[in-house]
């Protein structure tokens, strides 16, 4: 289901980096196709093996949390360090999953949706960026700020909407992600959990901060303006992220019976 769960994550972080730009954002979105998949398909199907197999799938999950953020914070690419972004951010949507819980699955499902604008966002503004330096190399891009600051605000936007800022779809959905992880596994894995998500925070900042805020090189990249198509991909993008995020509400009651019937399938 094209899901990149630590330890079986390899293949993304070198397809997006070696990987065509272009198709990128079609494939980030597929990557939360595949967490439909199990909630679609694996829960109602193949409840007794979900039963057996939940203890090492969520074990996975947190240990992939905090492994990809490490690995994401010793990368110098930034196509590579959000591929690891997206790997860490996948690890807590299948937690939310497999608690087999009613707030869980539900928060699961609105983080999904989250980071399938988030991510997309994201990839298509280092998309814009590789078409004006022709690198996405982080020691390579500097200053950028000062020439595409509409963009440059915007991925600062989608980042922090990954790691759950309040008014995006993030900030509701990580906390019935932590409420079910604490009734489910208790308060030290939830915790332990909850500052990998930190950390992702960080190497995104991080990221940023390089790729944008750094001063710009003498003889540096000529950097085109932000062109009016940019505007609008971007903006509808962050339209809809944030139109979710401060109106949450409709969507919960539009997931509510689906994660009621799923979680009651474990119910005991």
């Amino acid at each position: 289901m094209r899901t990149p769960l630590f330890p079986l994550h390899g293949w993304l972080p070198n397809m997006a980096q070696h990987g065509l730009i272009a198709v990128a954002p079609a494939l980030m979105v597929g990557v939360k196709v595949g967490i439909y998949g199990m909630m679609r398909f694996v829960l109602p199907l193949t409840p007794a093996a979900v039963e057996t197999w939940q203890p090492y799938v969520v074990g996975f999950a947190m240990a992939g949390v905090f492994f990809t953020a490490a690995l994401a914070f010793q990368q110098s690419n930034l196509r590579r360090l959000l591929a690891f972004a997206v790997v860490s951010h996948t690890s807590l949507l299948v937690i939310g999953l497999f608690s087999l819980h009613e707030s869980g699955i539900q928060g699961a499902m609105l983080l999904a949706a989250n980071f399938g604008l988030a991510v997309t966002g994201m990839w298509f503004i280092v998309g814009f960026v590789f078409r004006r330096t022709g690198t996405t190399e982080l020691h390579e891009l500097s200053g950028l700020f000062e020439r595409i600051p509409f963009l440059a605000i915007a991925f600062l936007t989608f980042g922090l909407a990954i790691v759950g800022m309040p008014g995006t779809p993030g900030f509701d959905a990580a906390h019935l992600i932590l409420e079910a992880s604490i009734d489910q596994f208790g308060a030290l894995p939830t915790v332990a959990t909850a500052l990998g998500n930190v950390a992702a925070a960080g190497f995104l900042l991080w990221a940023f901060q390089r790729a944008f805020l750094s001063q710009a090189k003498a003889g540096g990249h000529d950097v085109d303006r932000t062109l009016p198509m940019e505007y609008v991909v971007c903006g509808i993008a962050l339209a809809a992220m944030l139109a979710i995020g401060f109106f949450t509400e409709p969507w919960l009651y539009l997931t509510e019976t689906a994660s009621q019937a799923a979680a009651a399938r474990f119910a005991r």
